[in-house]
Order: structure tokens, then sequence, then C-alpha cells
């Protein structure tokens, strides 16, 4: 499924949509528009306790990639999903490194 020629505000609604495989596909899309998923950090946050673990999957890594493009000070939404990333109890292996690794980004960036 190729979500490539969507807008970031129309990739933030599919991120919510009720089959599984357009959130994954829509969470991807946002991971490859780099900086710009900035704007959808608040939807990405949400799908951190999606009940598909693929989507979670990709939501992490997704965030580490916004973390990446982001400097502080943080606005609320960053702050906001760093809080739900350091209070994920996530027990998927996957989802715990790329947890890991987004947090790992940001560590970089306050020293």
């Amino acid at each position: 499924m190729d979500l490539s020629p969507l807008s970031v505000d129309q990739l933030r609604i599919k991120t919510s949509d009720a089959d599984p495989s357009i959130r994954w596909a829509a969470v991807f899309e946002l991971g490859r528009r780099d900086g710009q998923a900035t704007a959808a950090i608040s939807e990405l946050t949400v799908r951190l306790s999606d009940d598909h673990v693929e989507v979670r999957r990709v939501a992490t890594q997704t965030i580490g990639i916004v973390f990446m493009h982001t400097e502080p000070p943080y606005d609320q939404d960053i702050q906001a999903a760093i809080d739900a990333l350091n209070a994920n109890e996530d027990t998927d292996e996957t989802v715990k490194a790329g947890i890991r690794i987004a947090l790992a980004a940001l560590a970089g960036k306050e020293k």
C-alpha cells in the first residue's frame, strides 16, 4: 500500500484507521518524512498502545526519527511522547528496542 502521495495531515488521519495495515502504512510513511513527522507526534504517541504489535513497532521507530530531527527545548507534544516512552511497559522486544533507541537519540542532545 503506497501512501506516499498523501500529505502529512492526511497521514495523521490514517494513523487512526480501523484497518491496522493502513495504520502501519501511515506511521511508516510518516517516518519517511523525517522532520515533517513532528506535526504528527501526538498521533504517533497514541500508536504506542495500538492493539497490533506491528503498529507499535513502527511507531517507536518513527518517534525515534522525529526525535532525531527535534532540538531542545521540547514542546509539550514531544515531552508527552518522551513521557509515554519512559512509562511504556510493552513486553515486545522489538518495541522495547525501539523505545531505547528513540530515547537515546534525545540523550545525546541533552548533554
